[in-house]
């Protein structure tokens, strides 16, 4: 039952903050402001310390290297030993990329090790999907970060794990490029995507508050999961 409510009210929380974005995009369509402009203009405010700045071209550096280094603009794979490293911002498309990938090597492998800042939503939800009925295991290494929408992908692993030292954030998605349509064609578009992605997260058993977190939290900034919150909405499992 407790699960229940919480996820209710989740998914109130949600329709709430849509019909505010609604109202909001219909008065822009008014003003002929284009829609692209709209996400700093309505995004609720950042709230509490753990939400910082977000850049999906750059990661933070390595021990002995500049504080930030570029991050690549697509998603690249490697594997070491029984994991596949997946690096890179996710890019329209990487999923049939992913998918081709493991076709062709066909990997011996037990789980994906990410390190991703973030990208494109339905991507990632594809790319989980696929890790998830392959049967493998995700993990956030020391150094590693899994921001915007790579957090999907963490959340296909049968085991999931963030080791200390590991970044996991959230933040509001972009559901099309589109930024000429309609305000209420650009609300439908944000609700459809929002059902897709509550689709999904109940799919792997993550707690749905977590949208809560994303959804306060501007598309320019990124909002640090804490290790504890992460084990309490049952998106890490180890």
């Amino acid at each position: 039952m407790a699960r229940l409510a919480s996820a209710q009210g989740a998914i109130r929380a949600i329709l709430i903050t849509q019909i505010a974005l609604g109202f909001v995009l219909i008065g822009l369509d008014l003003r002929n402001t284009p829609a692209g402009d709209a996400p700093g203009m309505f995004a609720p405010p950042a709230q509490g310390p753990s939400v910082r700045p977000y850049r999906p071209d750059m990661r933070p550096g390595s021990p002995g290297t500049p504080a930030m280094r570029p991050m690549p603009d697509r998603l690249a794979f490697e594997i070491e030993g029984e994991n596949l490293n997946i690096t890179g911002q996710i890019a329209a498309g990487d999923a049939d990329r992913f998918a081709a990938w493991l076709q062709e090597n066909r990997p011996d492998i037990t789980g994906i090790s990410l390190d991703s800042s973030g990208g494109s939503v339905s991507d990632a939800l594809a790319i989980g999907r696929t890790i998830r009925a392959a049967g493998y295991t995700t993990l956030v290494s020391d150094g590693a970060v899994c921001m915007s929408a790579c957090p999907y992908i963490l959340a296909a692993g049968t085991e999931r794990q963030v080791t200390e030292g590991g970044i996991v954030g959230v933040h509001q998605h972009y559901f099309g490029e589109n930024t000429i349509l309609p305000a209420f064609m650009a609300v439908k578009d944000v609700q459809r995507g929002q059902a897709a992605v509550i689709d999904y997260l109940t799919e792997m058993g993550v707690d749905l508050r977590i949208m809560s977190y994303a959804l306060r939290t501007p598309p320019e900034e990124i909002n640090v999961l804490s290790p504890d919150l992460m084990a309490e909405l049952n998106l890490t499992t180890v």
